[in-house]
């Protein structure tokens, strides 16, 4: 242990941060995100005890609802690096402006993208599937309003929620996320099995549990810091902070919604499969967020020290930051994959699956958890850190383009002509890994990406 705590000082100490700041961060943002993904795990658990057709319903409308809210995930995301910009250089006033202005813009975007979502729910459901059987489209349309409501209130607490990551306030984002996920869990808990309220019930404890967060995360981000933050500052727009949260905020919207729309194609050709295979892709996806949380967190600390090293501009530290953590991210994942792999069974006895979702389940997990070691990091901490520096239209070309050629094109031909249903999506997903890897290492290796100022 010790050997390693020294060659893990040697990797991430440097005159920007030291080794014990990071591993505090790394701890507290590893906390937060299995956190977030166990709570999301027993949700879903939740959602499956009322039957198959109300798990795949929700797996159905879940690009959709990706699709609006990775819009305003965007704008926070820009507001974030803004801010993580803004403490590199010691700007306090500027620290301010793009807090309150994340905030606001946040909030603006998801009152009009969550209307329109509500008001077009079912002739977008029915156009998506117009196979699927009546059931599935009464659960989805009902659950996808209920999840456009909801949408208002988590903008407001995930633009807040990602300030204080890129801030290094690590503390105060695990408490928002404590407080949101017990909040969501209990009242899944009473809508859902108490009374008996089925997908409704999934859906108006987001609405609540999202409410609560949002309150408790305007007050703390007003009573707990030091910049002094007010309501005036979410309706103040400066067109030199404005400019800067959009023009990182816009290609990762761009990219989003051309994600997102590789993804509604997938959703397409995936609806032609049964609903236990539907019910079973979504278990799947479940699982993987919990393997993916340390190596989430991993991620979010690098946009944090990366993004202060580059408002510094400390554009050498930027780059070694990043090596380093890919490096540690790669054994993080292995121990992670040695661990939770051998618990899946225990995991799947929350899911309610049939003995052939379970069968559909583990050939999936496989395919992409012993991959995850060999690819994850190099396919998406490079990709943050090159958001930081501004480089958003690079890693946005990379990772639609990844998707087209991916679950698009080779997850559809392995899935449907080549009959390998559901595993063929896992395995282009790989596929996917590989090519973002690729292109983000030859970017990165040249200087165009550091847009230097």
């Amino acid at each position: 242990m010790e050997s390693l705590r020294k060659r893990l000082d040697g990797l991430l100490t440097t005159s920007q941060f030291t080794y014990p700041q990071l591993r505090k961060m790394f701890i507290t943002l590893t906390l937060d995100q299995f956190f977030i993904c166990f709570i999301s795990l027993l949700s879903t658990a939740l959602v499956s005890s009322v039957g198959e057709a109300a798990i795949a319903a929700v797996s159905m409308v879940g690009t959709v609802n990706s699709l609006v809210s990775l819009v305003f995930l965007s704008l926070a995301t820009g507001g974030a690096i803004v801010v993580s910009r803004a403490k590199g250089r010691g700007d306090v006033n500027e620290i301010r402006s793009a807090i309150g202005e994340a905030v606001g813009l946040c909030g603006t975007a998801s009152i009009v993208l969550s209307a329109l979502l509500f008001l077009f729910s079912e002739p977008l459901v029915r156009a998506i599937y117009p196979h699927v059987e009546p059931l599935l489209i009464e659960y989805a349309v009902r659950y996808m309003r209920m999840m456009a409501v909801s949408f208002i209130p988590f903008s407001v607490f995930n633009a807040i929620f990602n300030i204080f990551r890129s801030l290094g306030d690590t503390r105060s984002s695990l408490l928002l996320t404590i407080v949101i996920n017990v909040a969501h869990l209990l009242l899944s808990l009473l809508f859902i099995n108490g009374l008996s309220m089925g997908v409704a019930g999934s859906g108006l404890s987001y609405i609540v549990a999202r409410t609560l967060g949002m309150a408790l995360a305007v007050y703390w981000l007003m009573r707990h810091t030091d910049y002094h933050i007010r309501p005036r500052h979410f309706f103040r727009f400066s067109p030199g902070v404005t400019k800067e949260i959009m023009s990182l905020g816009m290609p990762l919207t761009v990219e989003s919604l051309l994600t997102q729309g590789g993804m509604l194609l997938v959703q397409v050709y995936l609806a032609r499969l049964t609903t236990t295979a539907l019910a079973a892709h979504a278990v799947t996806n479940s699982l993987l967020n919990l393997y993916c949380a340390s190596a989430n967190a991993l991620t979010a600390l690098a946009s944090t020290v990366c993004g202060q090293c580059y408002g510094a501009k400390r554009y050498d530290l930027a780059r070694q930051y990043c090596r380093n953590m890919i490096r540690v991210g790669r054994f993080v994942l292995l121990l992670t994959v040695l661990i939770l792999y051998p618990l899946t069974p225990l995991l799947l006895k929350l899911y309610h699956a049939t003995e052939q979702g379970t069968g559909i389940i583990y050939t999936c997990l496989r395919i992409a958890v012993f991959s995850m070691p060999l690819l994850w990091c190099d396919a998406n901490i490079p990709s943050m850190v090159l958001r930081t520096a501004g480089d958003s239209v690079y890693t946005g070309a990379v990772s639609v383009s990844a998707l087209l050629l991916g679950r698009c094109i080779l997850g559809y031909t392995l899935t449907i002509p080549l009959g390998l249903g559901v595993p063929g999506i896992w395995i282009a997903l790989v596929f996917e890994w590989l090519v973002r890897s690729i292109a983000l290492r030859l970017r990165f290796r040249g200087e165009k990406w550091l847009h230097k100022k």
